[in-house]
């Protein structure tokens, strides 16, 4: 977590897979991932799923395709908080803040590493079965979420200099 701490910002591209019980294929998309110190993290993704998905602090602004963005308090959305805050704490190395949210396992060295996140709030635990993120060093390389519905999206991460 030290290690990760110590990076201020992050740029990457990202090539996610969702997979959805109501759909028959899964959906692949692919885009770009930005993060800064303390709070401001951004995802968006590519055409033909054009998304644009902004959080800073509490405020998160998700604007898809060409319509107006919409934001969203994170205090008034629990299960979407707890998602978020799995992927920022772990950025920003913040073991404490993963710990208000998670149960927290981890695994290997620091050459490959895997967290397990499991909720420990009731609210999320309802919408999120497990979170994993997998690296090396201070760099995140995959995430994946597991839903309580059986609904999963894996995240490959490339980092860009």
């Amino acid at each position: 977590m030290a290690d990760l701490a110590r990076v201020p910002e992050r740029r990457a591209i990202f090539t996610e897979t969702k997979t959805l019980h109501a759909l028959a294929a899964p959906i692949e998309t692919s885009g770009t991932l930005f993060w800064r110190r303390p709070d401001r993290l951004e995802k968006i993704t590519f055409p033909p799923h054009p998304e644009r998905l902004a959080l800073a602090g509490t405020r998160l602004s998700l604007a898809l395709g060409d319509q107006p963005p919409r934001d969203l308090d994170l205090a008034s959305a629990p299960p979407v908080a707890g998602l978020i805050e799995a992927i920022r704490a772990t950025l920003a190395g913040d073991l404490p803040a993963l710990e208000r949210h998670y149960s927290v396992g981890l695994e290997g060295d620091r050459a490959a590493w895997r967290l397990t996140l499991v909720p420990s709030d009731p609210e999320v635990a309802r919408f999120l079965r497990t979170a994993r993120i997998e690296g090396s060093g201070a760099t995140p390389r995959r995430v994946t979420f597991a839903e309580t519905n059986g609904d999963e999206s894996d995240m490959r991460i490339t980092p860009l200099p």
